[in-house]
């Protein structure tokens, strides 16, 4: 057949397909018409008889925020002027209160303040719930909608109307919006120079030390596996032979950092997958690059260790390299993605998969699995903490965090005032019975 000839043919095919999709596009195209149909007409009354003139855009960020609250609490509508800000928060450098939210029973929860924030100062705690910001009642809010309410210029105030699980009556707290923490790797206690302690040089239960190291990780920034390395490698020279990594309150953070500090202990494996809705899984991998095999590890968590804590913890369970102590975790296993709009400067953060853990275990609660144990981070050994030992561990970290700066200054000045410990909790001594028996055995 002539070159002309299939010219036209391949022409004739394009169009008779065309013709032959024509009635299902034209389909579509209706039923996206008919979806929004009644989005474009309130938009049209509004602006033409709405009793004040509207010049923006408001509307139609309004109606992208209503339509994101309607798929769960993590995903949001970002405003073009508010994404810079966005982003400053993602990488931990931001003003606000310090907190990490999450909705637990549909309830706007603190799943924990960051440890030395401002909330922490105040006496906010894990669990907490918010009722009101300023007066204004944040109930079908979304987390990024409070978040927005709780971020503010340094110094500016923010009033919290909270009510813990374990009490009847409200009570209001005010913080003083401030930068928050970088730093995320802390010690057991300070020496007379402020400076983190790592090694535990006794257990609590008064027996002969037994070489056991102590790391708390308050949250996962792009810096934490860094000063992990330095803590660790701190401890190595001591010589280690046992490590407490402790996550308990902690919100998570950073993905990669936590897959990276999971890597640190393993060096073959499935650590993390991620499943979408169309059952598409990305997986990250264990390189041979770990550093510390052979250092028996035990995990502590609590109903405040979230996302990234939960992945590290649940990971490490999962492989068989740690053993996991204390109560289960919160919970919030979920990706969310920041996604530009096109020719739009704004943005959408969208939950866009679930994390799953080499076991087959998806951390996030759902609303199919939240009455069962299908959710979350189990552990090994639980120690269950009452009110007042939670609280007492938190107020012990808020000394050693935020009093820092003044114990430093009064030692500078002669003064014989020494630094804290942390309190020798039921859930530690646990730990450290376990691997100091281990280590009489070795």
């Amino acid at each position: 057949m002539p070159k002309y000839g299939l010219t036209w043919l391949a022409i004739f095919i394009v169009i008779a397909l065309m013709f032959l999709r024509l009635p299902q596009m034209v389909a579509k195209q209706d039923g996206v018409l008919n979806t929004y149909s009644a989005l474009v007409e309130v938009d049209a009354l509004t602006r033409q008889r709405f009793v004040e003139p509207i010049h923006n855009d408001r509307l139609v960020h309004g109606a992208i925020r209503g339509m994101m609250l309607q798929l769960d609490p993590y995903s949001s509508y970002i405003a073009p002027d508010e994404l810079a800000a966005v982003m400053r928060h993602n990488r931990g450098d931001y003003i606000g209160i310090g907190v990490e939210l999450g909705m637990r029973g549909g309830m706007l929860t603190i799943i924990a303040p960051i440890d030395g924030s401002p909330a922490s100062k105040v006496g906010v705690r894990a669990g907490d719930t918010i009722l009101s910001i300023d007066g204004k009642d944040v109930k079908g809010h979304s987390v990024f909608d409070v978040e927005r309410l709780l971020s503010g210029p340094p110094g500016s105030r923010a009033r919290l109307r909270l009510r813990h699980p374990t009490e009847r009556e409200t009570r209001t707290v005010t913080v003083v919006r401030g930068p928050i923490s970088l730093q995320t790797v802390r010690g057991f206690a300070r020496n007379d120079a402020g400076t983190w302690q790592f090694l535990i040089d006794s257990d609590p239960a008064s027996r002969p030390a037994c070489g056991i190291g102590y790391i708390r990780i308050s949250n996962f920034l792009d810096t934490t596996t860094r000063d992990f390395d330095l803590a660790l490698n701190e401890l190595r020279e001591a010589g280690v032979r046992g490590l407490v990594m402790d996550l308990r309150f902690n919100p998570g953070g950073s993905l990669q950092e936590a897959v990276a500090l999971v890597d640190r202990f393993v060096d073959d494996g499935l650590i993390l997958s991620t499943v979408t809705r169309h059952r598409a899984v990305h997986e990250y991998r264990a390189t041979r690059s770990a550093t510390a095999t052979d250092i028996p590890l035990v995990v502590l968590i609590n109903g405040a260790s979230a996302s990234a804590a939960e992945i590290v913890a649940g990971s490490l369970r999962s492989l068989g390299r740690a053993i996991v102590i204390g109560e289960r975790s919160f919970g919030k296993g979920s990706v969310q993605h920041l996604i530009q709009l096109t020719g739009h400067a704004g943005a959408v953060r969208l939950t866009t998969a679930y994390y799953r853990l080499p076991d087959g275990r998806i951390i996030h609660r759902t609303h199919t699995n939240a009455l069962t144990d299908a959710w979350g981070v189990m552990p090994d050994i639980a120690v269950k903490l009452s009110d007042v030992e939670t609280h007492a561990i938190q107020s012990s970290r808020w000394e050693l965090d935020v009093r820092a700066s003044s114990v430093e200054s009064e030692t500078s000045h002669g003064s014989t005032s020494t630094p804290r410990a942390l309190p020798r909790d039921r859930q530690l001594l646990a730990a450290l019975s376990y691997l100091c028996e281990g280590s009489t055995d070795r």
